[in-house]
């Protein structure tokens, strides 16, 4: 992901000198720099302190002059849920006040190291691939897998694959209990945890390791990605390669900002705990169903650091429908506002008066339920009545209001950095607003039975969407009646406020395209396949057919199951194919059956639904390799689009050299190459293009300056010339699928000219 890293040399140098020794101990402290320079770090802290200082002048004059006496309750209501705004806005700028980041160290060899993967029920193909990606992490490990589904299929998996397995004769504090179970047979000083659907890095360990090099160090946590993009939380826009994660404000911010104050917490998964610090608890605490924030308290109570790594080193899969979303969110609301039961952050003693406010803060976000429901039930409620919570709702008062919303919302779009998108963030709270409600009623009240772990759905729950939004049905229902209500009131003279009610009409309206939107989320398609696709453009060719201009083609995306091949000319349906993919340094021979064909697009290829016919378990664990180790990486990378900000003054900069015929325009591109550097020849992926060169996604780095013969192989027609490497980056990528992005620029004007009629031909 995207992160400004500057600081000033002398925050950086003595501590990069002290951890150059891989043996000598550290004080991780040193290990932290400013995320952001000097002068956005002091703009975005003065942003915060007016627009709080803002909030609080507007709440004390609500409470001094608006409060309406007519309608007592109701103003009293809304005044708190404001109230309540208010102190979530503060713990939000405690949390994002600084944004740091972390100097990786070096870790100390011949640390004993156990990895736990935790698993129920989860699918075995979704299990292997995340065992096999933890057994090969580089640092020397044991993997053991923990199966509370007591399934002999997984036991029979480790043996193949050469992980330790391990199992117990009940489910006793579920996940907790399971990791504990582990805890009590392992023996390794220090323990990574992974879910069974996250997927880590080869370089896992390598990189978090070093941390532990302090003593004082019990937790380094990384953040949690999710590679099914299509997920209910995410929205990608593929065109700006600009996506959105339901967690990224979380992780991208909060977490980065609480690593100031010493207050990053465990997060279940992707992380590395000491067990040194674990042994006086027996592990994990137990009792609430969310231990992972529990046991953080505990350990900085007792004097423990923590650490939180900023980078993409695991990915797991994210609910992929509302009711699996929903089910995952009652948990955590659940087990948090539980935790404070057992272990509160104001009256432990250990904790510093930044931790104190840092966790108070995590606990108060699961209460945002209470407040939102006010804010929905609020302009339905005085269409209905003509009773305003605000005394003397006039032209003025809206006018100030106005300016205090628009201070609000400017002061949260320069805070979040970018990073948060209000109306999205807005349209998650809709849709969770009642599962939080839920879960603070079991919280107060009990819920008939002891709190138990509920694992959450991998491939989506299917049938259960349509319960998650009756109470945004009911919602949306009630405020169609109160603008027809106040309709009927106007037109038959019934009221005569019409000022009131057309403001209390656009609240609703908006709160109605909020509902609108959740339940969207919830008459989405199905997920009917078994397997997460992931867009991959892959060369493809035809076994035994002569090179021509209908030889090869190009994924558009792909699983172990199928994919959407792009093919130069129509393929008959049912047909059976040689297929021969290039994942990257390697290639998979397999048959492909033609399932579906689903026409033409603009560029010209014509897309296909392949299906793979009679592939085994090493096809899939070489397709999964060439995922996780080259596409996922690379996918994160290029979506981690920058500010708007900064994406509106690249576009400006664009715009500027394109007209000013500095630089040609570029357009994106999914075609596969053949390069033939030095006599050699091999398949590339071409990314994009323009008048004057284009970049494209190669196996092997090549020499900046060096010519290579290219040929662009496009639908019904080809283009090869010779090119000069203009530039070669390294992408993130495992080891066996290394990827380079080489920057190729045309060496004559005939071949600028020749390309830009090969363009407008593709573009027709």
């Amino acid at each position: 992901m995207h992160r400004e890293t500057t600081t000033d040399a002398s925050e950086v140098e003595p501590a990069a000198l002290r951890l150059t020794d891989s043996c000598a101990p550290i004080d991780a402290d040193d290990t932290l720099r400013f995320a952001e320079g000097p002068w956005k770090r002091v703009t975005t802290q003065v942003v915060a302190v007016l627009a709080a200082s803002v909030y609080a002048a507007y709440l004390v004059y609500r409470g001094l002059y608006t409060i309406n006496p007519d309608a007592p309750g109701f103003s009293a209501l809304v005044y708190a849920a404001e109230l309540h705004g208010f102190f979530s806005l503060l713990f939000y700028f405690h949390q994002t006040w600084v944004l740091r980041t972390r100097t990786v160290v070096v870790p100390a060899p011949g640390r004993s190291v156990d990895v736990f993967i935790t698993t129920y029920n989860e699918d075995l193909d979704l299990l292997r691939q995340t065992v096999r990606a933890a057994l090969r992490m580089r640092y020397p490990h044991t993997t053991w897998v923990l199966d509370d589904g007591r399934r002999d299929d997984v036991r029979t998996m480790c043996e193949e694959l050469g992980a330790r397995y391990l199992r117990r004769d009940d489910n006793r504090h579920a996940k907790a209990g399971n990791w504990n179970h582990a805890f009590a047979k392992t023996s390794g000083e220090l323990i990574a945890t992974f879910d069974a659907d996250h997927v880590p890095r080869a370089d896992f360990l390598e990189r978090t390791l070093g941390f532990f090099r302090d003593p004082k160090v019990a937790l380094v946590q990384v953040p949690q990605q999710y590679h099914n993009l299509d997920s209910v939380q995410h929205r990608v826009n593929w065109k700006t390669r600009r996506a959105y994660g339901e967690q990224d404000v979380f992780f991208r911010l909060v977490m980065p900002g609480k690593d100031h104050w010493n207050a990053a917490f465990f997060c279940g998964t992707g992380a590395v705990l000491r067990r040194e610090a674990l042994a006086p608890h027996g592990g994990i605490l137990t009792g609430t169903i969310t231990e992972d924030l529990h046991t953080s308290i505990v350990l900085h109570a007792d004097g423990w650091k923590s650490v939180y790594l900023n980078e993409v080193l695991v990915t797991g899969l994210a609910p992929m429908d509302l009711h699996s979303f929903a089910i995952q969110r009652l948990r955590w609301a659940e087990g948090n506002l539980q935790t404070a039961k057992h272990v509160n952050p104001v009256t432990s003693r250990g904790l510093t008066a930044s931790q104190r406010v840092a966790y108070l803060a995590s606990l108060y976000h699961w209460t945002i339920g209470f407040p939102k429901l006010i804010f929905y039930l609020a302009p339905p409620w005085i269409l209905f009545t003509g009773h305003f919570p605000i005394a003397n709702f006039d032209a003025r008062f809206l006018a100030l209001y106005l300016t205090f919303l628009g201070t609000l919302i400017g002061s949260y779009v320069i805070v979040s950095r970018g990073t948060g998108r209000l109306f999205m963030d807005e349209l998650f709270n809709m849709a969770s607003f009642f599962t939080l409600l839920r879960a603070a009623k079991r919280v107060v009240f009990g819920r008939g039975r002891p709190s138990t772990f509920q694992v959450t759905p991998k491939t989506g729950a299917g049938s259960g969407d349509q319960w998650e939004v009756a109470p945004h049905l009911v919602l949306l229902g009630f405020s169609m009646l109160a603008i027809s209500w106040s309709l009927l009131g106007l037109g038959f003279g019934v009221s005569d406020d019409a000022f009131g009610s057309a403001v209390a009409t656009f609240w609703t309206l908006y709160n109605m395209g909020l509902m609108v939107g959740v339940v969207r989320l919830a008459t989405r398609p199905a997920q009917k396949r078994r397997s997460c696709r992931f867009r991959a453009a892959f060369p493809a060719e035809i076994r035994g057919r002569a090179s021509g201009d209908n030889a090869i083609g190009i994924t558009a995306d792909i699983s172990d199951r199928g994919c959407t091949l792009l093919w130069p000319v129509p393929l008959e349906k049912g047909a059976r194919l040689p297929l021969r993919l290039h994942l990257g340094s390697r290639h998979a021979d397999w048959t492909g059956e033609v399932v579906a064909r689903h026409g033409e697009r603009p560029d010209r290829w014509v897309v296909h639904g392949i299906r793979f016919v009679d592939i085994g378990q090493p096809d899939v664990d070489l397709l999964n390799d060439a995922i996780f180790n080259g596409v996922v990486p690379e996918l994160f990378s290029s979506l981690s689009a920058a500010s708007r900000t900064r994406r509106v003054g690249q576009a400006l900069a664009s715009w500027v050299t394109t007209r000013r015929g500095i630089r040609a325009r570029r357009r994106p591109v999914q075609m596969p190459v053949r390069v033939e550097p030095g006599g050699t020849s091999f398949l590339a992926t071409a990314r994009d293009i323009s008048a004057t060169g284009l970049s494209l996604v190669a196996t092997r780095p090549a020499a900046v300056g060096s010519h290579v013969e290219l040929e662009i192989l496009a639908p019904h027609q080809r283009w090869r010339g010779r090119l000069s490497v203009a530039r070669c980056v390294a992408q993130p990528a495992g080891a066996g699928f290394e990827a380079w992005i080489w920057g190729l620029r045309f060496e004559t004007a005939k071949d600028q000219d020749d390309i830009e009629r090969f363009r407008q031909w593709n573009a027709a």
